[in-house]
């Protein structure tokens, strides 16, 4: 004996405020489309402006050793400047000491000299005693150029330099510019084309399933227009918040990625409400679009409501994390949802407002349309009833089965490596990418960002004579590191800097350890005559913000768990649903981040996927992830619990509403689930890392979620703790229950 469930679907009560909301936006549906007209030009005017005010991802924590270091060069090491450019002489043709060689090396250090934005340059051929400037096989040369100014100045100034720059090869010698903000201007460049690749391929996959999921093509038009204009107005939106503030890099990529994919599955559950509710209205009711604009924004609509602010809320927990580049992208990202909820709650409306019954337009074959779009066919099984069916009828099996595959999936996450990797294997193609190579095979790897160590006196007081000694003895010991290529001590005003150059790349662990190294020996050098020793440079500002990262983590855990389960158990009016979606979904993002260790850690794929592993995961991709993917869980968690509550609280027993709720949400949440996979993981084409890390971790997180707990844990769960679900409870309407009957078959 199988076991089917006939019913008449509930009718949504009218009245609630999303109801109330969808019928007036369906009344004023062209003044709505004008206004939001308006917006997406002034927002595409905008856009060049945010792309031009980008600048490097800013990793100082206030108050840590590196920003003490950074600090103290500005106040003491004026002529040093903020940052420290490299600009490569390289010829396969001319010697470094033909005059052919010297003539454009000097035309080039010429022109530098005269630039108001450069504080100093270092001529390879000038006697600066910094580091060596002419290589060993005298093919190359290296200039260096000291620049000042705050982040967002000194992209400015490395864009002007690479102009500059951009023109002065000749004479069979190749001129170019690397450092950090070189490397980040030419790394917009190939974030915004590998973003621009990834949706080329993850649009048109979403489209398709969109007409899939919604029966007809110009209701799977729709969610990807909506959403485009929202994503396009947050665009609008940072454009005017970085006159007061400064974005990174990765701004309008990770922007776009949550947008698309967040927006996209909005939009697809209220357009498919929209559907079911157009269909089940009368065809010669006069209000009937403007009924089923506003029984879907008073269901779908409201549940979307929920699920962005419990994302909004797990975002929040990052601003713990006193890190500017978590902070910037936990920022970007609840912009970007908080504006694609609104357009979900204005434009959306408005545009199924004029479409009506158009929706339908271009359908599929009647066998392909959502078994809801017709009233008709409620009282036929479907594919997905059957298999909730199946599912409860099996509910130990499932939930182990689930369970053990996402435990399997989590324990790589206890071996966690943090790191930071800059981009520099993406951009061999670019100006940077080419001083790059200049400088791992003719120099030394660490020249493009040193190590700089700062001495002072107690309370930055000048140095003593027996401090000075201490800095010479501890020059000498750090040239003994293998990891160390150079080190140059530059005295002034009594105080002196230690350059150190490594012998490895500045974002591998072997630099990572070479500070720690040094700090070490810094304590050693303070504790024995009062010496204040600070480590600092782009490789130091790593480290302390793992640490900070690292050590805020489990606050952050702490924070979304308690929000959560606060959030939910007013939404469900229950204790049980929460605790055990805060169970699932720790599963889910725990499993998540545990395959991103095993793949882009362990290198496990690495091949496949096209990099090479740097033997760590980016410093903020597991906090960032964490939070954005247990947001993305509760959203489906939200969709699907609230359908079931809908059936239960008007009399239906929880299996009637177990199998009601799979019914109707099970193809929304799967397509949903489809088209942020290939929105997620069509980044993996990407050529730089973090991207590739960002759209694995995601992708294989909604894969976690919408197969083995949305479909297989979450009714397995329901069943077995059946009406103790709902304790303690929520009002029940009894006199609802005749409409709801099991019917063996």
């Amino acid at each position: 004996m199988t076991e089917t469930i006939s019913r008449i679907d509930p009718q949504v009560s009218r009245g609630n405020i999303g109801d109330r909301w969808g019928r007036l936006v369906a009344r004023r549906r062209w003044v709505v489309l004008a206004i939001w007209t308006l917006l997406a030009v002034g927002s595409a005017v905008l856009y060049p402006a945010l792309q031009n005010s980008l600048v490097g991802a800013n990793f100082s924590v206030p108050g840590t050793e590196s920003s003490r270091a950074d600090d103290l060069i500005e106040r003491h090491f004026e002529s040093f400047g903020s940052e420290q450019l490299v600009v490569t002489f390289t010829s396969e043709s001319v010697n470094t000491s033909d005059p052919a060689f010297r003539e454009r090396v000097g035309e080039v250090v010429g022109q530098l000299r005269q630039s108001p934005d450069v504080l100093r340059v270092v001529d390879p051929y000038e006697t600066a005693g910094f580091v060596p400037t002419i290589s060993e096989d005298g093919t190359s040369a290296l200039a260096f150029v000291g620049i000042g100014g705050e982040a967002s100045d000194r992209i400015a100034v490395a864009e002007r330099v690479q102009e500059m720059i951009g023109s002065a090869s000749g004479n069979g010698v190749e001129v170019a510019v690397t450092g950090y903000s070189p490397m980040t201007v030419d790394l917009t460049r190939v974030e915004s084309e590998d973003a621009v690749r990834a949706e080329s391929i993850g649009l048109p996959i979403a489209f398709v399933v969109l007409i899939l999921a919604l029966g007809s093509v110009v209701a799977g038009i729709v969610p990807l227009v909506s959403t485009g204009i929202g994503v396009l107005a947050a665009f609008g939106m940072f454009a005017l918040l970085s006159n007061v503030m400064t974005f990174d890099v990765l701004v309008t990529t990770v922007a776009a990625m949550f947008g698309l994919g967040l927006g996209i599955d909005y939009a697809l559950f209220i357009v498919s409400r929209f559907r079911e509710e157009i269909g089940r209205t009368p065809s010669d009711d006069p209000d009937r679009t403007e009924r089923a604009v506003g029984a879907a924004m008073g269901t779908a609509g409201h549940t979307i409501v929920i699920s962005g602010l419990v994302v909004l809320i797990a975002l929040g927990a990052l601003a713990i994390v006193d890190v500017p580049a978590v902070q910037s992208i936990s920022l970007v990202v609840a912009l970007t949802i908080a504006t694609v909820v609104v357009v979900a709650w204005t434009l959306l409306p408005a545009i199924l407002a004029v479409l009506g019954t158009r929706i339908g337009a271009w359908s599929l074959p009647r066998r392909f349309q959502p078994p809801s779009v017709d009233e008709h066919d409620a009282a036929v099984p479907t594919w997905w009833s059957r298999w909730a069916q199946h599912v409860i009828e099996r509910p130990w099996r499932y939930t182990a089965a689930s369970a053990a595959v996402l435990v399997v999936c989590l324990i790589p996450i206890g071996s966690i490596s943090y790191g930071v990797d800059l981009g520099a294997e993406a951009l061999s193609a670019e100006p940077s990418g080419r001083a790059n190579t200049v400088l791992t095979e003719k120099f030394a790897p660490g020249t493009i960002s040193p190590i700089t160590i700062v001495f002072t006196g107690e309370d930055d007081s000048p140095l003593g004579p027996q401090q000075m000694a201490t800095v010479n003895a501890f020059a000498d010991s750090v040239r003994g590191d293998d990891r160390v290529a150079y080190a140059l001590a530059q005295p002034e005003g009594g105080r002196s800097l230690l350059i150190v150059v490594p012998s490895v790349p500045i974002d591998s662990t072997e630099a990572s350890d070479l500070v720690g190294s040094l700090r070490e020996q810094a304590v050693a050098a303070g504790d024995r005559d009062g010496t204040n020793v600070s480590v600092g440079g782009t490789t130091a500002l790593v480290v302390d913000a793992s640490d900070e990262i690292s050590g805020k983590f489990a606050w952050v855990v702490a924070a979304v768990l308690a929000f959560s389960l606060f959030y939910l158990a007013v939404v469900f009016r229950s204790v049980v649903i929460p605790l055990k979606a805060v169970a699932m979904n720790l599963l889910v993002t725990g499993a998540a981040l545990g395959a991103t260790v095993a793949v882009f850690q362990w290198g496990w794929g690495s091949s496949l996927l096209g990099f090479e592993s740097p033997g760590y995961i980016q410093v903020y991709l597991p906090v960032t992830v964490f939070a954005v993917v247990f947001g993305l869980s509760m959203d489906y968690e939200v969709f699907l619990i609230g359908r079931m509550r809908e059936v239960f609280v008007r009399g239906a027993s929880n299996d009637v509403a177990v199998v009601d709720g799979i019914e109707h949400t099970a193809r929304p949440i799967t397509a949903a689930a489809a088209i942020m996979i290939a929105v997620f993981a069509s980044f993996l084409t990407a050529d730089v890392l973090e991207l590739k890390q960002f759209g694995f971790a995601l992708a294989i997180a909604v894969l976690f979620d919408a197969v083995l707990v949305r479909m297989m844990m979450v009714p397995a769960m329901m069943k077995l703790f059946g009406e103790r679900n709902w304790w303690p409870g929520s009002n029940r309407s009894r006199a609802d229950s005749g409409r709801y009957e099991a019917v063996g078959s």
